[in-house]
């Protein structure tokens, strides 16, 4: 299906629908409704004698309303195209763009390149898309006989039993197709994808350099823009737009699969519906009328699908080894931290990163309204982790709800205490916990702010924390992100690094200047009766591991930086230590030779 923004209608006599210009108005080739003009969309699949939804209300003239504009004036004169069964257009022609970047996925073909407007554009093609005529067919026929196997015999509607019909039709009724044949498994992942699955979402997710997701409202005259990363090079990421626009019913069928999976209420009276999706890849905020009064938003922040680990973090050019080798230490040595930062600066990779630096027996309790710290892959690896979700089902305001959980925690035993975010009410209690000595052997949390100093006014003045109180706090890391002048790409970097110092307000640089001016560091010395050259060493142990298995993954696989081997790391250093060895050079080349070997790399 092809259209011209702003042009005489088009007739596909392909599928035997009819264009009028109202902006995207199409109709389906699909059975309507049994008492209604409108079609059964994805997540309303219900039975014919079902009531109709309700339509969602048209705020009146005048309220934030306006005339209705049929085309955007941006995308005046774009071709669209779009399958008949998606709900999603594709605007304009890579060709057009000026390439800068080119890759496949699963799902789709990806074309990064810069438009005549001066604007980065991330270009998808989906798989799905590009079929030809015979296929768009059958998987258009297969949908249709889902639906109807659905309305007359009812039953369950999940992943397995969509795919099943759909192989079932599509073998009977294309038997002697080769066109068909050879990829019936990817149209059975195209039937599910528009019937019970997110359409066009789900393609997207799928593709792994994705952060964020944006529809704006109204979502059929904004393109969707997203956050992705590595733009050439790892450690740059860039917002950009895409080349699709969404229909109505794209964004209500992500509503409806929300609403289902976790019972959480989205009306006029509750406009704003936060929620992780249910396999746990991804957290949604969605904001609708009247809160939103042109239309429904959404925004969805991607989880890492691999976690984040120092070793990561120095091959991608966010930590520099020793920073790396600082953290570790600090982490094994029980200290106290706040990492702060704005949104998408990369506190919460950071904190996943410092989490794989706690030693295995040591039991840790995550606290966190959305699951993406790595608290799973933990558990695979031996890690005693007990997870404490804030969950808006939960009774009470939010901040009540994670000032109850962290009480919770206090009470379940000495541990590791990691909170995704320190918001506000919650705060008194970990500082007065900290004080205590109750809290257990670390606590580790992010917070918003720019640099310790806004950290501390927010935390002193903001919070009511008293200044003294602040001083339990042994450090502070806060990230950022810069980009050359005149280029749209970001690098995240580790901006300050402090140590909170003898005074409330004053903080010592640990990573520029003398470690040993630290009182936190002098403290750590004392307790495991070392000198500060003793502690220095460790340090540098710590980044040359860390920098060594940076430099093996860059060269035979990402899986070198993953959690396993920084496991292996610290447990080598430990025994090493443990057996009296203290010279660095040993150390490292025994940690090398041991690791060659555990790899299969001799």
């Amino acid at each position: 299906m092809v259209r011209i923004i702003d042009q005489p209608p088009i007739v596909d006599p392909d599928a035997g629908e009819s264009f009028m210009m109202g902006f995207f108005n199409s109709r389906r080739g699909m059975k309507a409704r049994k008492g209604s003009s409108r079609p059964f969309t994805r997540g309303e699949m219900r039975r014919d004698t079902a009531e109709a939804p309700k339509e969602e209300p048209v705020p009146e003239k005048g309220i934030g309303t306006e005339v209705f504009d049929p085309v955007s004036s941006a995308l005046k004169g774009l071709a669209m195209t779009k399958p008949v069964y998606a709900d999603c257009w594709t605007v304009g022609r890579k060709d057009d763009l000026r390439i800068l970047e080119r890759y496949s996925m699963p799902l789709g073909d990806v074309t990064i390149g810069l438009a005549d407007d001066g604007e980065i554009e991330y270009n998808l093609t989906p798989k799905d898309y590009g079929y030809g005529k015979e296929l768009t067919q059958a998987i258009g026929s297969a949908i249709e006989s889902v639906r109807d196997r659905y309305r007359k015999k009812g039953g369950a509607m999940d992943m397995q039993s969509v795919t099943m019909a759909a192989r079932e039709f599509l073998c009977r009724e294309c038997p002697d197709s080769d066109d068909v044949s050879w990829t019936i498994d990817d149209l059975c992942g195209s039937v599910y994808r528009y019937t019970l699955g997110l359409g066009i979402f789900d393609i997207l997710l799928c593709d792994e350099r994705i952060e964020d997701i944006y529809v704006d409202a109204p979502c059929d005259r904004n393109r969707i823009h997203i956050t992705m990363n590595r733009l050439e090079g790892f450690n740059s990421h860039i917002r950009c737009r895409t080349n699709l626009i969404a229909e109505p019913r794209e964004v209500r069928n992500l509503i409806s699969r929300l609403k289902k999976e976790t019972g959480l209420p989205f009306c006029e009276s509750s406009p704003v519906l936060e929620t992780d999706m249910a396999n746990g890849s991804a957290r949604v905020t969605v904001v609708g009328y009247p809160m939103s009064p042109k239309g429904d938003s959404v925004a969805i922040r991607k989880h890492s699908a691999v976690p984040w680990t120092l070793t990561r973090l120095i091959a991608n050019g966010t930590v520099t080894p020793y920073q790396a080798g600082l953290l570790s230490f600090l982490v094994s040595s029980r200290s106290t931290f706040i990492i702060g930062g704005a949104r998408g600066a990369g506190k919460s990779s950071l904190l996943s990163a410092m989490m794989f630096e706690f030693h295995l027996s040591q039991r840790i309790l995550v606290i966190e309204d959305t699951m993406e710290l790595p608290s799973r892959q933990m558990r695979d690896l031996g890690y005693k982790v007990q997870n404490l979700l804030i969950d808006d089902r939960m009774d009470g305001s939010a901040r009540a709800r994670s000032e109850d959980a962290l009480r919770v925690s206090l009470r379940l035993g000495e541990s590791a205490i990691v909170l995704g975010e320190v918001r506000g009410d919650e705060a008194s209690v970990l500082y007065q916990s900290m004080r205590a000595g109750k809290a257990g052997s670390s606590i580790m949390g992010t917070m918003h702010g720019d640099s310790a100093k806004s950290i501390y006014d927010r935390v002193v003045h903001d919070m009511g924390i008293a200044p003294e109180a602040f001083m339990a706090t042994d450090f502070i890391v806060t990230m950022g992100t810069s980009k050359e002048r005149g280029s749209a790409k970001e690098a995240r970097r580790i901006a300050e690094f402090v140590s909170t110092g003898d005074r409330p307000g004053r903080f010592v640089d640990v990573t520029g200047g003398d470690i040993s001016k630290s009182p936190a560091v002098r403290r750590i010395a004392e307790s495991a009766s070392m000198s500060v050259d003793d502690v220095i060493d460790e340090i540098m142990m710590r980044a040359d591991m860390r920098a060594y298995l940076a430099e093996v993954s860059k060269e035979k696989g990402e899986e070198f930086a993953g959690p396993r081997w920084i496991v292996f790391a610290n447990d080598y250093l430990a025994h090493a230590l443990e057996g009296g060895c203290r010279d660095r050079e040993a150390i490292v080349g025994g940690f090398r030779k041991r690791f060659l070997s555990a790899a299969g790399l001799e």
